[in-house]
This record gives C-alpha cells, structure tokens and sequence, in this order.
C-alpha cells in the first residue's frame, strides 16, 4: 500500500498519527503541505519537532497545480489522506483533483465551526461574523460535490460526524476519530507551581481568545471561591490576560507553558477545566488524561466524546457559568468522586495512544473496510476485572 497525505501544515497532532498509519500499514508514506508553518500558531508558542521527522514536501509557489496532477497521476493505487482539507485554497483544489481523477480519498476532519468567534485569534470580528454566516453554506457545496467520491472521513468529534451526514455522506464511510500525541516521558513538578494547601486546584490550559472561554471559568471559581468552597484556579496561555479579570487569590494567571510541556504541569492539578464555546477537538484533553487528572468540560468541546465515554471527567453546557459552578462544587466537595474519575482518566489516556489511532486507520481504509472495527479504542472504555 502507498499512502500520501495532504496537510496544509502538519502538526504534531498528525504526524505521530500518520507515521503510525504507515507502519500499522507497511506502507510507503508520501507527505504534502501547503506550507510549513502557521504564524499564528508559531506566535502562539507552537512547534512541531516531529512533524518534520516525516520530511514534508512543500507544494511550489509556482506551478502547483501541475505539480498536485503529477504527484497523483504517477501514484495510481495510492490512497490519499486530505488533513484539514478546507484549510487552504489550494489544498482544496488538490482535493478536488484527486476525486476527479478518480483517486481513493479520505479525509481527516474537524466540525466547521458553529459560532462567529476566531479560531485563534479574536481579530477581524467583521470577518470572523462573516466566515460563520457563509461556513455552512460553503460546505453544502463542498458536500455537493464529494459525497459520492469520498471513500471516507475520519470525523473529528461527534459534531463532524453530524455535519458531515448532513452534506450527504454516507454513514457507513464516517469513522470518528480525534487527534492523538504521544504520552510524555516524565511529570515531575515544574518549578513556580505551588503545593497543594487543601484545596481543588484548577487549570486551564489555552490561548487567551474568546472562543476558549477562560471568563466563564473565572467567573465560575471566583464565585465559588467567595462562597466558601476551597478551590483555586490558575490559567496558562499566550495572550493578554489584562483582558481578564484575575484576583490574585482564587484565581491567577501563570503565563505560558513552554510547548511539549503540558502534561508535566497539568499533573500537578486536580482538575483540568475546557471551557471552550468552540473548539474541534481540544488536544489539552487528551494531555490531562495522560497525565490522570480528571476533565471538566464544554458540551462544545469535540474530546469531551471521550470524557462522557469513559468517566473521567464532566461535561457542562458552554457558557453557562451556573452549570459549571455546580459541576465543580460537585467536585470539589467530594474527592473521592474527583479520585475514581482519576482512575478513569489514567486508562482513558491509554486509549488515546497515536499506535492505536493509526491502526484504527488502517483497518478503515482497507479494501475490506466493511470489516473494520467501527469503534475506535478511545471510544471503547474496558470493563473492570
């Protein structure tokens, strides 16, 4: 088998999924991108070491489209694999030639977003209101012309799999699916963070921008911090975080977290908090549950499929702030549910492991993909013994 796949910029999130795919495989394994870096995401502290151990090909500034027909004209029996694929003008048209030329295509795909707030950065309101009154409109038209010739999408959350029925695909060629990233070597405190002094401690862990929702999570520990619950929240993340309104008591804000870093801070927390009004996935997730600290969650969030699967977390409905304070009173009044969720949450990042992703891959796109294990180990908690 070859496999090429199509990026416009390939991030950790992906990579240790694809070079799985393409050992699960024993395959040849082709990657394009669109372009190297994202300079939003580099200004937000982004790298991606790993990525480039797969030795991404660029697609040229000049004569691209010449070059997308060649490389999938002279790969015949590949299956191409769009990441992202609406990201970019010209990954969309490379899209569009694949399935015209016949090629086995399958994407890997977030949800377009339901709401006007940017995806990284709160910028250009004008436009953002803009782009989410045409999204829906745009992807009808991309559904028009795809759903017949896609050989299938790994729908990224529960949300993907919906738009993606509602475009006319099929649901027997819609996998769920997620991103995956590896389980960091070790969690050692990092220096700066205090010990625990009785209380539940929070996290959040994300870019300052609206559509993350850090207020509403600060509004909810306050509050419940001035009702007497023992409970302090501290936030991580690029931004400006004047915008917020931390008290230096209950809740503080602790700068940004060195990249790759994530899980070593997180474990030192009792509570990861996602209160996200939008986000695709929410890689955060997924580093909390490797490092088996529980996760509260936005309804709004795609990993909270994961949460709500296995137990180790909660979810509450984005923006209400009530619905979150109740949730983490809940929490914070009785540890030993905080302890079992714990539990639960250590297991539930086993299942989140890229090798078990890039299987899961590889027995979907198969010939005999009618054969294939439907639910993904991430979606499939264990009994206990």
């Amino acid at each position: 088998m070859e496999i090429v796949s199509w990026q416009p910029v390939l991030t950790d999130h992906q990579s240790y999924t694809l070079e799985a795919l393409q050992r699960a495989a024993k395959a040849d394994l082709t990657v394009y991108v669109g372009q190297t870096e994202h300079a939003t995401r580099q200004a937000q502290g982004w790298v991606n070491p790993h990525a480039s151990s797969l030795s991404p090909q660029t697609l040229p500034r000049s004569g691209w489209l010449r070059y997308v027909i060649r490389s999938i004209r002279m790969r015949p029996d590949a299956v191409h694999v769009f990441g992202s694929p609406f990201d970019q003008p010209r990954l969309i048209v490379a899209l569009m030639v694949a399935v015209a030329m016949r090629a086995r295509v399958f994407l890997i795909s977030e949800p377009y977003s339901p709401i006007s707030a940017g995806y990284l950065e709160d910028s250009n309101r004008f436009v953002n209101w803009l782009k989410g009154r045409l999204r829906p409109i745009v992807y009808r038209c991309y559904g028009a012309l795809l759903r017949r010739r896609v050989a299938g999408v790994f729908a990224i959350s529960p949300l993907a799999a919906f738009q993606y029925r509602a475009l006319g695909i099929p649901s027997e060629k819609i996998f769920p699916f997620g991103y995956f990233v590896p389980r960091a070597s070790e969690t050692s405190p990092p220096r700066g963070v205090d010990e625990a002094q009785g209380d539940m401690r929070v996290i959040f862990v994300g870019s300052l921008t609206t559509r993350k929702g850090l207020d509403v999570v600060i509004d909810a520990v306050g509050s419940l911090h001035r009702e007497g619950v023992n409970i302090s929240l501290d936030a991580y993340g690029p931004g400006d975080p004047g915008r917020y309104e931390f008290d230096e008591v209950a809740t503080r804000y602790r700068g940004a977290i060195p990249f790759g870093t994530a899980q070593t801070v997180i474990a030192t927390y009792d509570v990861l908090v996602v209160p996200s009004r939008y986000d695709g996935w929410g890689v955060v997730v997924n580093e909390a549950l490797m490092a088996g600290v529980p996760v509260v969650c936005s309804n709004r969030v795609g990993a909270g499929v994961v949460v709500d699967a296995w137990g180790c977390g909660v979810t509450f409905s984005s923006e209400d702030v009530p619905d979150l304070k109740a949730k983490l009173r809940d929490l914070a009044l009785h540890p030993y549910r905080l302890a079992r969720m714990s539990a639960a949450a250590t297991e539930a990042g086993k299942a989140l492991d890229p090798v078990l992703a890039g299987r899961f891959m590889y027995d979907s796109i198969r010939a005999d993909a009618g054969s294939a294990r439907r639910v993904p180990e991430f979606l499939s908690p264990r009994s206990p013994d």
